[in-house]
């Protein structure tokens, strides 16, 4: 599902769509609150353990200081930690910070994680979290 992106090493819900299959959610993906009143649409799912090592895309939300060499020390914590950015959109730019929705292709939910560890240890990097539906 885009609103949440999620990675082998998370708790996944199927949601039925008709017509169209079953949307996959994080347990915690807010757009499963509008459906609670739906139980029949909900299906108890796993990840399919041949998908485990395949690369997925993960969505970091950041503030980047905006000075000569952030993008530059973003891309290289990315990169020694083996991700790969597919896409990068600037949501807000202000003199001193840079807001940025990241998707970082990931083997699992452990891999973004030690991934955004990396980028909060950097000096170029203001704050990242994991984008939640």
């Amino acid at each position: 599902s885009e609103c949440c992106h999620p990675l082998p090493g998370d708790r996944i819900v199927g949601i039925l769509q008709a017509g169209k299959g079953v949307d996959v959610h994080t347990i915690d993906c807010e757009s499963l609150i509008g459906l609670a009143d739906e139980p029949e649409r909900w299906l108890d799912i796993i990840w399919d353990t041949d998908k485990i090592g395949e690369m997925h895309l993960g969505r970091v939300n950041l503030i980047v200081l905006n000075e000569p060499g952030s993008l530059g020390a973003l891309s290289t914590v990315i990169a020694q930690n083996h991700g790969n950015i597919s896409n990068l959109k600037i949501v807000n730019r202000s003199n001193d910070f840079f807001e940025m929705d990241l998707d970082i292709e990931v083997t699992s939910v452990k891999h973004l994680t030690n991934i955004i560890a990396a980028l909060r240890a950097s000096s170029a990097i203001n704050s990242v979290e994991r984008a939640r539906g």
